[in-house]
């Protein structure tokens, strides 16, 4: 008799086990339907714990957990009886409030209140991403933007990449802005690709060109150079090599380099043509500085501005 006892005590609920099952059940339910902001809760939480009753019912058939499966069971059933009470009182309470905040928060007085503290308020539709709300940058905007992403490489090749790709737009505006910042900057390939580009855009055009003497005897060979100035026809942005006039309208041959500029041609000094080579290096304000040397021995101080 006591073996039946105890196992008929094993197989059903005590009064303790099925109030603490029951109150477990509803503060269950309450939590799914204060979720209701985030989607429904209550209704998967329903659906989850009836088909966990209905397994464990199953299962508690077979031998030798049957105690445990149908206590299991009768647990599971009373959370999905709970959440489906709250999927049926949607049908009493207001319809878009209960469908927006879920039964609790709208029938009961203080239930908005506990939810708003407990939940934060999910907005609807679909998520903003930062990019999305970002205002969406002009051409000329993202072309500066690749190029300071490209200069900020520790890469020399991306960065000479960089430098190159900008120059080869159309932006007249963004092009400007490229010479300046390539040029200032502390990397001689950089400031290479800016001075190639400037004295390409000054072609065709009449250069003035500023030599000093340090001695009387070389004062003829600063005329020389400052009577005409320099004039250049084609420049190769790839390799640096240009030509045109130095003193004559042809005749100079010039190539810019990561060192500076240096350029070659002939210039008539009094009644005599002399080989003359200048050797310049750009300086941070936008000129080229050096000297000037002829077969004769003379030499004079000259400057070139870029810009």
């Amino acid at each position: 008799m006591s073996d039946m006892h105890g196992h008929g005590g094993g197989a059903g609920f005590s009064i303790s086990t099925l109030i603490a099952a029951l109150i477990c059940a509803i503060v269950l339910a309450v939590a799914a339907d204060l979720m209701t902001p985030y989607g429904p809760v209550v209704l998967t939480m329903a659906a989850v714990f009836g088909v966990l009753a209905a397994i464990a019912g199953v299962l508690s058939l077979l031998p030798p957990l049957t105690g445990l499966l149908r206590t299991m069971a009768g647990v599971a059933l009373l959370n999905a009886l709970a959440c489906a009470v709250f999927i049926g009182l949607w049908y009493v309470a207001p319809k878009p409030a209960a469908n927006e905040r879920g039964v609790f928060a709208t029938l009961v007085p203080f239930g908005d209140t506990l939810q708003s503290v407990l939940v934060t308020p999910h907005p609807k539709g679909p998520p903003r991403s930062d990019a999305a709300e970002a205002p969406a940058l002009s051409p000329s905007e993202l072309a500066m933007q690749e190029l300071a992403n490209g200069l900020a490489s520790t890469d020399p090749a991306e960065r000479v990449r960089a430098g190159v790709t900008v120059l080869s737009g159309q932006d007249d505006a963004v092009i400007a802005a490229a010479i300046d910042k390539l040029y200032r900057s502390n990397d001689p390939a950089l400031r290479q690709i800016a001075v190639k580009r400037l004295l390409s855009m000054r072609r065709g055009a009449r250069m003035p060109l500023l030599a000093v003497a340090a001695t009387e005897d070389a004062q003829p060979f600063a005329n020389a150079l400052q009577g005409v100035g320099l004039t250049i026809r084609s420049l190769n942005e790839t390799s640096g090599a240009f030509d045109g006039g130095l003193c004559a309208p042809t005749g100079m041959a010039g190539t810019v380099n990561r060192t500076g500029v240096t350029i070659s041609a002939r210039c008539k000094v009094g009644a005599e043509d002399r080989n003359t080579v200048l050797v310049l290096q750009p300086t941070d304000d936008f000129r080229l500085v050096g000297d000037a040397r002829n077969d004769a021995g003379q030499s004079v101080k000259v400057e070139l501005p870029l810009m």
